[in-house]
């Protein structure tokens, strides 16, 4: 498992970096001063990100925030030394997976970090079906759409309509939604994608 700590009291850093070299399975890479949350994460591409702070406060979750916005996100496990139920929850919005409360880091540090990767691995995968299922209802609301408008311009029924539709789609080799979201564009309907 490759970490990345961030962490910018080194004294506290060292120690962490410490406890978690002592465990041969882990790889650790210290975050370098100067240098950004995002590029470290491009540059290493840990498993996951540790950011440990002594005072956490909205600010410090800004780099946090925009990781979560570049496109490369990584499970994200906070350690703090004063519980903060606001913080707690600007930290979870930012993209934090794990959120910890301690005094000093634990020896065993690793069902902490196992367990922010199998949240953030379920919060994706969560994410990911809601995003598919998101889609398909587009699609099912662009073709009945379609359908709609050339049962008016054919005078026609549904079946009819749905057919040509897909007779349309089958010589083209292309996904009827695809044929529906071009033919409302074709008569300047907006099909749910341009809704959206």
């Amino acid at each position: 498992m490759k970490i990345l700590l961030a962490d910018e009291n080194s004294r506290r850093a060292n120690a962490l970096s410490d406890i978690l070299r002592a465990d041969l399975s882990l790889d650790v890479v210290r975050l370098a001063a100067g240098t950004s949350l995002i590029d470290a994460v491009r540059a290493h591409a840990p498993d996951i990100v540790l950011v440990d702070m002594s005072r956490a406060d909205r600010d410090a979750l800004d780099s946090v925030r925009a990781l979560s916005d570049s496109g490369l996100e990584r499970p994200i496990a906070l350690f703090v030394d004063e519980d903060d139920v606001r913080l707690m929850e600007d930290a979870f919005e930012a993209g934090i997976c794990s959120y910890n409360v301690l005094d000093t880091p634990p020896r065993d540090v690793k069902p902490l970090l196992r367990a922010a990767i199998a949240l953030y691995s379920r919060f994706r995968q969560t994410q990911n079906e809601l995003h598919a299922v998101r889609k398909t209802l587009s699609e099912r609301e662009t073709i009945d759409r379609a359908k709609k408008v050339f049962m008016q311009a054919e005078r026609c029924g549904e079946a009819e309509a749905y057919r040509w539709l897909r007779r349309r789609a089958m010589r083209q080799s292309r996904r009827i939604a695809d044929i529906a979201a071009e033919y409302l564009r074709a008569r300047r309907e907006p099909s749910e994608d341009d809704l959206t």
